[in-house]
């Protein structure tokens, strides 16, 4: 395939998205217009692989067209025409050559070429790789969200090449409409689409591919986090603000809830019969969040509030926190504080030797664990009763917590707030940066990471995350990035550096590498039983390298 130089510069500088959806039309258009008008083209079933596609759960939601089973090269055949395969990018992160050699080995011989792919992880890396590798093969490159969505995909696909250009377009939109469980006249889709852009941040753009990725209201309120991300187009300030609203549809409310702090909360036609509804109707869920003034009170005396991040769990940022929280503790002249805001799976107390203590409440708030005379942690592993009882909580109870140990936690002057977070970008975290930036600043993050490319890649999602957010990334910390032989002290390496490890990274993305730290199996004994590894190992490299980035922190 021959490439001209300034077309492929200029679909270089197109977003991702964009790109994806010129060539989904242009692939309609292909489609559509290789139709006779009127006609049903033979074989009118959609053909499936079966050595490769029995078992896929996407096959479950084709419900609308018939499909047969058949030994061919592509998963999907809509027609001998039209080859489709299908890729998850779960699947891809782990077999990164797999579509490579099925795109050259089972995709020859078709006219339209499509590579139907799963979003169900972090995608802005691997889709760029994606999209530049169909572009040079001639593939056209489809996303979807959901297996429902990806069998209304294969099945819209069946149904353009078999029928004309108006039938359907017809038949699509009759499906939609079934599927959202829509009137004929679109009535509730208006309504959800005007209930959504209520939300200063969402377009109606935005509001359309929500209601067509998640179907209703009420699906998009009980979403995951990390689902909501990967919705294309979504930014994390609108996803604040996306979050904020759906938390305000109380658990009993109607089916088409506009949402408790909505203008038309109590009065419009769905809050008939809602027990909520004399509530709604009055200022009282309008009113701006009166905790903030409290917070920002609170924490005023705290110099510096730093959050701990890492994009994926394992790889040491709750021992990094407990032992930077330390290392800044063994100057005498700071004050150091430690929240732990992993409410999921809190470790701090256990790490800092304080598991067994209790919280107590004076006139001032709660108390902060005392770990030594300039070192404090808070953690809701000080408020439960069986310490291995599970916290199953959904986004609202976390929201709260969250918020009480900002606002009710009696600090006192700090030099350095660290907050530890739990892995990915969860509710805890967005709760934390979205109180803190209210209320007040937050000075920075540090991200942890080991130095294999599968921790840097959610590592990169985890500086985008700072990025939006507007919180400055201080920093970088490459975890057990070697490790160091007690017997010959040799200098061994841990984890494999195939992309250059958290080094090449920081330069790519242009953020500072604060600290480089060996593995010590000492370490990990000493977070295990609560002790102090400085104390005990003040003269080993890690404790030299933690001390360096203290001091790099104090600053």
């Amino acid at each position: 395939m021959k490439i001209c130089t300034g077309l492929f510069a200029e679909l270089l500088s197109l977003t991702i998205v964009g790109f994806l959806i010129l060539s989904a039309n242009v692939l309609e258009m292909e489609i559509l217009s290789s139709s006779q008008s009127g006609t049903i083209l033979p074989n009118s079933r959609l053909i499936i692989n079966r050595k490769r596609q029995e078992g896929n759960p996407v096959l479950k939601y084709i419900r609308n067209v018939p499909f047969e089973w058949a030994d061919i090269k592509a998963d999907f055949e809509a027609g001998k025409e039209m080859g489709i395969l299908y890729l998850s990018l779960k699947w891809h992160k782990l077999h990164p050559n797999y579509i490579e050699t099925r795109i050259n080995n089972d995709g020859t011989g078709y006219t339209i070429k499509i590579l139907l792919v799963l979003v169900n992880v972090e995608p802005r890396h691997i889709l760029r790789e994606l999209n530049l590798f169909c572009y040079r093969t001639a593939w056209t490159l489809m996303l979807c969200y959901s297996a429902e969505e990806a069998a209304e995909y294969l099945e819209n696909l069946h149904i353009s090449r078999s029928r004309n250009e108006q039938s359907a377009i017809n038949a699509m939109q009759e499906r939609k409409r079934k599927r959202l469980c829509l009137s004929d006249d679109d009535n509730e889709l208006h309504q959800a689409i005007k209930f959504l852009t209520i939300i200063r941040s969402l377009t109606i753009s935005d509001a359309q591919r929500l209601i067509a990725i998640f179907g209703s209201i009420r699906r998009i309120a009980n979403a995951d986090i990390d689902r909501l991300l990967l919705c294309p187009g979504l930014a994390l300030h609108k996803l604040f603000g996306l979050l904020k609203a759906m938390n305000d549809v109380p658990e009993n409310a109607n089916k088409d809830c506009p949402g408790s702090t909505s203008t038309d909360a109590g009065k419009v036609a769905s809050c008939t019969g809602c027990p909520n509804q004399a509530l709604c109707a009055s200022d009282e869920t309008r009113r701006v969040d009166a905790d903030l003034p409290a917070i920002a009170d609170r924490l005023k005396n705290v110099k510096h509030k730093i959050l701990i991040l890492s994009g994926k769990g394992g790889v040491g940022k709750s021992a990094v926190a407990a032992n930077l929280a330390r290392a800044l503790a063994r100057n005498d002249k700071m004050q150091v504080g430690l929240l732990d805001v992993d409410i999921c799976g809190p470790s701090q107390a256990r790490m800092l030797g304080v598991e067994q203590e209790s919280v107590h409440e004076s006139g001032n708030g709660w108390c902060p664990i005392v770990v030594k005379d300039n070192l404090v942690v808070m953690s809701i592993a000080f408020l439960l009763q069986d310490k291995s009882e599970a916290v199953i909580w959904r986004g609202v109870r976390k929201n709260a917590l969250v918020k009480q140990f900002l606002k009710d936690v009696d600090w006192g002057s700090l030099d350095c707030l660290l907050i530890d977070t739990p892995p990915g970008t969860s509710d805890e975290h967005i709760s934390t940066v979205q109180f803190l930036l209210q209320a007040g600043s937050v000075d920075g993050a540090i991200v942890v990471t080991t130095p294999q490319e599968i921790s840097l890649l959610d590592v990169r999602k985890e500086i985008n995350f700072c990025r939006r957010t507007k919180i400055n990334v201080l920093g970088v910390v490459e975890n057990m990035s070697s490790y160091i032989c007690p017997c010959c002290s040799n200098v061994l390496q841990l984890f494999p550096r195939t992309t250059g490890g958290a080094e090449a990274m920081c330069k790519e993305l242009s953020v500072p590498l604060l600290a480089s730290l060996p593995f010590d199996s000492r370490m990990a004994g000493c977070v295990d039983a609560g002790e102090d590894y400085f104390e005990k190992y003040h003269y080993s490299i890690l404790a030299k390298e933690f001390k360096k980035l203290a001091q790099l922190i104090s600053k």
